[in-house]
């Protein structure tokens, strides 16, 4: 198996890849990929002072001048927040919008387009923990999907506390957020913040990943409206500050027999 592992948009990102292809050339298609994340993180990333969006938030630089992907990707922000009811909210448009919660799936999901337009069928991506699976991927050991036990994955004692077997359903993505690596990083609209991680399985990866972020956003209100609109495209599990969890149907279809 071949895998390449790169840093961009300040975390880890992690290639996987079982494909005939030599090693070189795959080193080289892997390399491409996280170009486009990095094109991504340039152009996206408020940490980067001089990155368009970080000019369009100090108003250095009109809207009317933005970039395609940037005014796209505004676009994108702005149907998630219909569609969440306001629970995804990246406050597009103000000083303090950041549509970092979108970007890096879209991203991921990008350099995924990338690789198998040239050809790469079997591989995964990590990115920072969110997974996105090759639509023909068939390595059972690849289907298998862990979940954090909510530890950052730099500590002694991280690790997984559930298994997914994803191998022969259509889902292609897990989703993770919460607080064990950056904190309290997601505006809040649930004072008490009762819910300290969501994960979530789905067919793609940016609206699994914008649903776990929702729901950590707010808390059982937006998990319920996830319940109504998941559609049997995603299934879902939460877990409470008391170290509770609890899921949404069909999730437990999902764990692997170990």
């Amino acid at each position: 198996m071949f895998r390449h592992q790169a840093t961009c948009m300040g975390t880890g990102f992690i290639f996987q890849i079982e494909d005939e292809a030599g090693d070189l050339r795959l080193e080289e298609l892997s390399a491409s990929a996280v170009e486009i994340l990095e094109d991504a993180n340039q152009r996206f990333s408020l940490y980067i002072i001089d990155s368009e969006i970080s000019r369009l938030v100090r108003g250095e630089l009109a809207w009317d001048l933005a970039s395609h992907p940037q005014l796209m990707i505004r676009e994108l922000v702005e149907g998630w927040r219909e569609k969440t009811a306001g629970f995804f909210d990246a406050r597009a448009g103000g000083a303090d919008y950041d549509p970092s919660g979108l970007v890096k799936s879209w991203a991921t999901q990008n350099a995924a387009d990338f690789l198998l337009a040239n050809g790469v069928r079997h591989f995964t991506v990590n990115a920072g923990g969110d997974i996105l699976l090759s639509p023909e991927l068939k390595s059972a050991l690849l289907n298998r999907v862990g979940l954090s036990n909510l530890k950052s994955i730099g500590a002694e004692d991280a690790g997984a506390n559930l298994v997914l077997n994803l191998l022969g359903t259509n889902f292609r993505a897990v989703a993770t957020s919460g607080i064990s690596e950056r904190g309290e990083h997601i505006w809040r609209q649930d004072q008490q913040a009762e819910l300290v991680q969501v994960s979530v399985a789905g067919i793609d990866l940016v609206e699994a990943d914008i649903w776990a972020t929702a729901i950590i956003s707010g808390g059982m209100a937006a998990w319920r409206l996830f319940e109504e609109r998941s559609e049997g495209r995603m299934r879902a599990i939460a877990t409470t500050r008391d170290g509770s969890m609890f899921t949404s149907p069909g999730f437990t279809d999902l764990l692997a027999r170990l």
